[in-house]
């Protein structure tokens, strides 16, 4: 070894604390997209039964005879014990309009909406159009 020269074995108490700092942010960044994953998973399942349930109210509604599809009729629908376990606080708006143009019809617009985290989703909205069949015109 040659006189003013070292030889560095090791680790100074500086590199360890700079790597340690560096894997706990990593680690901290890792579990909030996988808390943000699970949160938007949970989302979009709650979505999709959500549109699932709304698909099967208006396919009943289509089925109904032209002067059972009202309001009242499509909302004293009780959920199913999924939805009501699925969907906290599920509310299910109904509105019915006649439409005249180009003929006559009803519009349904159906709309669910239900709260997580302590506040309300963006509802989801499915819409169709009822027509009476030929032999009941007036």
């Amino acid at each position: 070894m040659q006189p003013g020269t070292s030889t560095r074995r090791g680790f100074t108490v500086i590199e360890v604390s700079l790597a340690l700092a560096v894997l706990l942010a990593a680690s901290i960044l890792l579990t909030q997209f996988l808390v943000a994953s699970s949160q938007q998973r949970k989302l979009a399942d709650q979505r999709r039964l959500a549109l699932e349930d709304l698909s099967n109210r208006l396919e009943r509604v289509m089925v109904a005879k032209w002067d059972d599809v009202t309001v009242e009729a499509i909302e004293k629908q009780e959920f199913s014990r999924l939805v009501e376990q699925s969907l906290p606080a599920a509310k299910l708006t109904a509105i019915v309009t006649d439409e005249d143009e180009p003929i006559g019809g009803k519009r349904i617009r159906l709309e669910i909406s239900w709260e997580q985290f302590g506040e309300r989703v963006m509802p989801i909205v499915l819409t169709g159009w009822k027509y009476r069949s030929p032999e009941a015109q007036p």
